[in-house]
């Protein structure tokens, strides 16, 4: 059972709630848990006792048992003759979270101590233990308001200093409503008031406090109504030094912006009034739209700030350098009606301020170098607002309580309606293809698409396929000029330009490795920089939005980054540079493959005269789950790496790595792609290898081809593989090659019922193997003979080799294999009828292809031991398995059509058992 919530207030009408209901309680009862909090949780019973002028102790005593008979949990310690102590959590009374907030500020900078002083007061819901009998708590009471006194005089002051009087008087304003006869709270607000030219306030809250009784009046009415005076006049003063003016100097909006819904949606919080965000900073590469998008966003916003919109591009990452931030301090107090010298210093600083945090202000500041040089312009006061466009990637908020945006590329469809707005719906309907392959290449750059609809509408002529020739792809993209100039490339390149030189390597060495995604360790090994400052070259990549984090301490590239990165590293290394990178990446990839194949135990070795450079940080897999989790984390780029013209030119890697890709892929799929990999490296020549090694690796790669081919249900271009395969063994004498291409053709005439060939060739190829020792290839062979005999209706026959054939695969073969053979075994037992074995082959059939990770066997051992379930009379586990398949089969990176009949044939069993 879950423990109950508890919940004790004293801020505010004293109050216990459990499980978020209130319990009742007599008045007494209230007060001694409220004196308990206050006390840290304990306090005496003498103490108690006096307090209450109670003559038998044991009467408070009880209050222990009554308060947990009350709450129903337990509330208070059992067995305490001396003090009455409570046993709940730190954070289950609202002071105690007060303290702790409190404590955490200690030693804090000013920055990071405003926002937990701010939490810490949220614990303040109304005035400390109101409701209760004042006589009772007299000492408690003070305690605590002398607490909040303290706290709230803090929060005050740093407010001032970090965020303007407008937020401060803000907080003094709550601490006075809260604690009404505390005058230093009150002269704190009434100077906050002057400095934000709010005379009216001060005036106002002048004649409450003469109303008030004679006890609440401290100072005198006479002392007030004289500071009251004074602090009118310099309101009224800070008023008359800021003339009314207002300001719309947006730019046009320049285009629409499209798929942006959830960006404006944020954005329009700024306009919440119970939102409490009062700066919202966009960044992102440039080309994204981040000006568009708030200019935009601007624009139809403009009507609720009535005071103005003031708008600056800074120029963060112009070549002639940013503006600095005290030129447009000082325009924008001009567009206020702030007469200003040039150089204004704090004093025009101070009247910017006022401006903005007593109007209703919005303030755009556009393409800031970064959000920390920009602090002087931020208009946060209770009615203004700000925004901020950066490409440095914001790390921390520009103020208190404000947002960041991190802006991404828009989807494939929203490029697609910035492409038709620009060349029109009907062009590009009539070429669907063209048109999603040219915004394809634009990566969600709308920026990129705009220059390629522009580059459309040079000519209208051209077809869309005709362009997509030119700018299919993101290098293509990248150097598009339709206006004289390739407008990206420079933007792209603003940001590139002020990187450091171990910063700027490491996006080259980045984007030469062409996988989707890099690991840390292997940018000192790819790069030759010293371990210790590739910290901070990528840290340098990540702020300027050039580098995207990803889980696992990697990293990735845009398309469009990686393509003007590449071209940077083309142009900026030397050709021995660029393939020295390339070498190293293949080196590493072929030596961690290597090592993740034989902890899949597929019992192949590769050539061992390429190796890794002794410094390549290769990995120690020990399990199947550590090979095979290697596989799936670099998977994509083995792939890159083989499909790119890059790297054609290293043939020896382009036929190794596909085989040391091979068991993965067997058991894992992708079928398809590896059928591609493996049929080029069996075109590879292999020269580089004598002619007897050449020769086996050739019937090796034909072999392991005819087998993805068997899997793809390819049954001719399989069996002239294997056939391939075998004659080249046999050409050099190779038993053991013979043997495993005889196996493979076993199991392929067996998928094509084809019963007594496949037994032939598995039976020739367990000779082979028992004349090697080779008790694994053995194994391989049995599941393969056994169903033969089956299905020649040799039930006995293929009983009989149960025992023998248990026992080798146990000893010498992999869970792979072992569950190929608990599957065949499975189906015997079923066919005459002893459905108990058919079970127990069943459940260690899907437990095996679950250790081996091989999903497609295991959904189809599911399949057949829900049948096993069915003849057996166990509904309960046959519906079990039957959801396990369905679930299974859902998640199957590739479905044959065997998969796919099972699929249905589970559904509709599924359908007649009512589930």
């Amino acid at each position: 059972m879950d423990e109950a919530s508890v919940d004790l207030r004293v801020f505010g009408a004293v109050r216990l709630l459990v499980n978020g209901e209130a319990v009742r309680l007599e008045p007494r009862q209230v007060t001694v848990l409220a004196i308990a909090a206050v006390a840290e949780g304990k306090v005496a019973f003498d103490e108690l006792t006096d307090r209450f002028g109670v003559k038998d102790p044991a009467t408070l005593r009880s209050y222990g048992a009554k308060l947990r008979a009350r709450s129903g949990v337990e509330l208070v310690k059992k067995n305490k003759r001396t003090v009455l102590q409570l046993a709940i959590a730190q954070d289950s009374v609202d002071l105690w979270r007060f303290r702790a907030w409190l404590a955490a500020c200690a030693g804090l900078p000013a920055d990071r101590k405003l926002p937990l002083l701010r939490e810490a007061l949220e614990c303040w819901q109304g005035p400390p233990l109101a409701g209760l009998d004042p006589r009772w708590v007299r000492d408690e009471l003070a305690q605590l308001r002398a607490e909040g006194r303290r706290a709230f005089l803090e929060l005050i002051k740093l407010a001032a200093e970090q965020e303007g009087p407008e937020a401060a008087a803000g907080h003094a304003q709550r601490a006075g409503e809260l604690l009404p006869d505390d005058d230093e709270i009150r002269a704190v607000l009434w100077r906050l008031w002057a400095e934000c030219g709010r005379a009216s306030a001060i005036a106002d809250d002048l004649r409450r406090r003469e109303e008030l009784p004679s006890d609440l009046g401290s100072p005198s009415p006479g002392h007030l109504r004289k500071e009251a005076g004074a602090l009118v006049a310099k309101a009224r003063r800070v008023s008359a030094a800021v003339p009314e003016q207002v300001p719309r100097s947006l730019p046009l909006v320049r285009s629409t912006v499209h798929g942006r819904e959830a960006e404006l949606t944020l954005l329009d919080t700024l306009t919440d009034p119970g939102g409490g965000v009062r700066v919202v900073t966009v960044h992102g590469l440039g080309g994204l739209g981040k000006t568009e998008l708030v200019v935009e966003w601007a624009h139809r916003m403009a009507t609720r700030f009535p005071d103005g919109v003031l708008f600056a591009d800074l120029g963060g990452f112009s070549p002639s350098g940013p503006v600095r931030p005290e030129v447009v301090l000082t325009n924008f107090a001009r567009q206020l009606g702030i007469p200003l010298p040039d150089q204004a210093g704090d004093a025009g600083l101070a009247a910017y301020r006022t401006a903005v945090n007593t109007r209703a202000v919005l303030v755009i500041v556009d393409n800031a170098p970064d959000v920390r040089q920009v602090a002087d312009l931020l208009a946060a006061g209770e009615r203004s607002r700000t925004v901020v466009t950066t490409r440095a990637a914001a790390t921390t908020p520009a103020a208190a309580g404000a947002r960041m945006l991190n802006l991404q590329p828009i989807t494939g469809e929203a490029s697609l309606a910035v492409l038709r707005e620009t060349i029109g719906a009907e062009r590009t309907a009539a070429e669907p293809f063209a048109a999603a392959k040219l915004v394809a290449a634009c990566a969600g750059f709308p920026l990129a698409v705009r220059l390629v609809a522009v580059q459309a509408q040079l000519n209208p002529t051209v077809k869309l396929a005709d362009l997509l020739s030119r700018l299919g792809t993101a290098a293509a993209v990248l150097g598009a000029k339709p206006e004289g100039e390739p407008a990206l490339h420079n933007s792209l390149a603003l940001s590139y330009a002020p990187l450091s030189a171990e910063a700027a390597r490491v996006l080259q060495v980045a984007a030469l490795h062409p996988g989707p995604e890099i690991a840390l360790e292997m940018i000192p090994f790819l790069t030759r920089l010293p371990v210790s400052s590739v910290p901070d070259a990528v840290d340098e990549l990540l702020r300027g939005n050039l580098l995207d984090p990803v889980a696992g301490q990697r990293f990735r590239l845009h398309d469009l980054v990686r393509a003007f990165a590449r071209e940077r590293a083309v142009e900026e290394l030397s050709a021995e540079e660029v393939r020295a990178v390339r070498e190293r990446l293949l080196g590493w990839l072929l030596a961690a493959a290597r090592l993740s194949d034989r902890a899949l135990r597929s019992g192949r070795e590769l050539p061992d005269d390429l190796v890794a450079a002794d410094d390549a940080p290769l990995p120690a897999p020990a399990t199947e789950d550590d090979g095979r989790r290697w596989f799936e984390t670099e998977h994509d780029t083995l792939l890159a790496v083989l499909d790119s013209p890059d790297f054609r030119s290293f043939t020896e890697y382009r036929w190794r790595l596909p085989l040391a890709l091979c068991c993965y892929h067997t058991r894992n799929g992708p079928w398809s792609a590896a059928e591609l990999l493996l049929a080029s490296a069996a075109e590879i020549a292999k020269d580089e290898l004598d002619v007897p090694v050449r020769t086996r690796y050739q019937a090796v790669c034909h072999r392991v081809l005819g087998n993805i081919q068997r899997k793809l249900r390819k049954f001719g271009a399989a069996e002239r593989n294997l056939a391939t395969s075998i004659t080249l063994a046999e050409n050099i004498g190779d038993p053991l090659e013979t043997a495993n291409g005889h196996q493979q053709m076993g199991v392929l005439l067996e998928d094509r019922e084809e019963w007594a060939a496949a037994r032939h060739h598995a039976t020739v190829a367990g000779g082979l193997y028992e004349g090697l020792a080779d008790d694994r290839g053995v194994a391989a062979t049995l599941p393969t003979e056994i169903h033969c005999h089956l299905e020649l209706a040799e039930p006995e026959r293929a009983l009989a080799r149960e025992p023998f054939a248990i026992e080798v695969m146990t000893r010498a073969s992999t869970p792979y294999n072992r569950g190929a053979l608990h599957r065949v075994l499975l189906d015997c037992h079923l066919r005459v009828g002893n459905s108990a074995e058919a079970i127990a082959h069943g459940e260690a059939a899907r437990a095996c292809y679950l250790e081996s990770g091989a999903p497609t066997n295991e959904v189809r051992a599911l399949a057949a031991l829900a049948r096993a379930y069915a003849a057996d009379g166990r509904s309960e586990d046959e519906l079990r398995a039957l959801r396990d398949f369905v679930a299974r089969y859902d998640r199957l990176r590739q479905r044959e059509p065997e998969d796919r009949q099972l699929h249905t044939a589970v559904k509709r069993r599924l359908a007649a058992l009512g589930a």
